[in-house]
């Protein structure tokens, strides 16, 4: 059956608007959705940066003031400025833009809806008029065949029927037509109702029409709104984060870093001469008064350990002195070096030092107990008043407290009296007790002693005078055992 809607141009018109309309709130919708979104990012972005800046103001609290951490406190508050900015474009978002649009498009939805049922409704009365048209049609030229039938038969039967025959066709050709008049009035007005119908739904669809127009102006008009409020909400956000920005740049540029780090010199500053580190020294079985070892065989034990120990003295001296003079040179001439090798330099001589101190420490532990034992009186040394014993279940142990400053202090100090051309003996460098000072003087062998290497000399145990030449001033002091009584 032929549709009486398809072709109607008020039909189309309506249906394109519809559809246009119907992309229109598809777009809004996700166009909200996004605001949606975007309002979500703020302040999810907000809640993050605020828990960033109190973990940064947590930290500060427990930092030393200074124009560094003044720069950082600054910081910490543009990042709550900025937090706070964030949280309000996502509330003003959600406020101004997505909420306004939901309550416009679930209104918009409602009117569209019911300008749909009345489209739809009118429509359905032009479809069932039109029905009603065709079967009342229908049934009309069915009666009207069959009413002309009937008065043929009439008409060709008057001169063979009789009265009553007659009488009886008439009756029933009255009744016909009676029949076909109604059926003929029905038709006719249901076709009159028709172009009433029809017109009730064009002018329903140009009114419907006209009602989605206003909805889509009113849409476009909601989108435009949203766009200027974002666009002023935007602005404004960048000339107060740009705000926030300057002031923090003013805060920075304000940072006095060599005041901060004279700052932290001075708080971490420490007075070298009270840093003094524990080293162990050598504790040998022959030391022990308790043990059952006869006194000149702990003697002649000991002796060997002592030499041993001076000469090892001698070659750090030596050392020592060879060290000074590259520091002096290094010093004195700054295209012959970089601040590394001088600086690897002076490390090397702080351990040289270091080891110088423990050997004379040793060594004047040692002659303390020969002196003992030779019934002799003690040597004296800086050290004495520095070593240490304490009982640990058999054994005794010994120990020796050194002054340490540290390192960069040691170093400075090394390199300062390098620069000032003084060969200036720390504490480290004093004499081994029982040892004379050989320079230029004259000296008692007390026992005899073979050399083993090439800077050594061979002593007879003779009253002899010896002397010994220092070569050049590599050359360091050697240390000898006191006299025996």
């Amino acid at each position: 059956m032929r549709d009486p809607l398809t072709d109607c141009p008020y039909n189309k018109v309506y249906k394109n608007l519809k559809e246009f309309s119907q992309n229109g709130e598809n777009f809004c919708k996700q166009v909200t959705s996004v605001l949606q979104q975007r309002a979500n990012l703020e302040i999810s972005y907000a809640k993050g940066l605020q828990k960033l800046a109190s973990k940064l103001s947590k930290a500060l609290q427990n930092t030393r003031k200074s124009c560094v951490s003044s720069a950082w406190a600054w910081a910490s508050e543009g990042m709550k400025s900025t937090a706070d900015l964030h949280q309000k474009l996502g509330k003003a978002i959600e406020l101004e833009a997505i909420k306004p649009t939901y309550q416009v498009l679930n209104v918009q939805e409602k009117k569209r809806k019911s300008l749909d049922n009345e489209v739809e409704k009118t429509a359905n009365l032009v479809i069932s008029n039109w029905n009603q048209q065709i079967k009342a049609k229908k049934k009309l030229m069915v009666s009207t065949k069959k009413h002309e039938a009937l008065f043929q038969l009439v008409e060709s039967s008057k001169q063979s029927m009789t009265e009553k025959e007659k009488r009886k066709l008439l009756n029933k050709l009255t009744k016909s037509t009676e029949k076909l008049e109604k059926e003929d009035e029905n038709y006719y007005q249901k076709n009159m109702a028709g172009y009433s119908t029809r017109l009730k739904w064009e002018n329903t669809l140009e009114n419907c029409y006209q009602s989605i127009l206003e909805l889509e102006k009113e849409r476009i008009q909601l989108l435009c709104n949203n766009l200027n409020q974002y666009s002023q909400h935007i602005s404004l956000f960048g000339q107060t984060l740009t705000t926030c920005h300057t002031q923090i740049h003013c805060a920075i540029s304000k940072i006095d870093i060599e005041k901060d780090i004279q700052a932290v010199m001075e708080e971490t500053a420490i007075l070298s001469t009270e840093n003094k580190s524990e080293f162990l020294l050598t504790d040998y079985f022959e030391e022990d008064p308790n043990s059952a070892m006869d006194k000149e065989r702990r003697k002649s034990l000991l002796k060997p350990k002592l030499l041993r120990l001076q000469r090892d003295i001698e070659k750090a001296s030596k050392d020592k002195e060879g060290l000074e003079r590259m520091l002096k040179t290094y010093s004195s001439t700054s295209s012959f070096s970089d601040a590394k090798s001088q600086k690897d330099t002076a490390a090397l001589m702080d351990e040289n030092n270091l080891k110088l101190d423990l050997l004379e420490a040793n060594s004047y532990k040692l002659s303390s107990m020969l002196a003992e034992l030779e019934q002799r009186p003690q040597p004296s040394h800086p050290c004495s008043n520095s070593i240490f014993r304490w009982r640990e279940k058999e054994h005794t142990h010994s120990y020796v407290k050194i002054s340490r400053p540290f390192l960069m202090k040691r170093l400075e100090n090394i390199v300062s009296k390098a620069s000032s051309g003084g060969q200036s003996n720390p504490g480290s460098s004093t004499p081994a007790p029982g040892a004379a000072q050989l320079s230029s003087r004259l000296c008692k062998a007390l026992y005899s002693f073979q050399a083993r290497q090439d800077d050594e000399l061979n002593l007879e145990k003779e009253r002899k005078l010896l002397r010994k030449r220092v070569k050049g001033r590599l050359k360091n002091h050697l240390r000898m055992m006191p006299k025996k009584k």
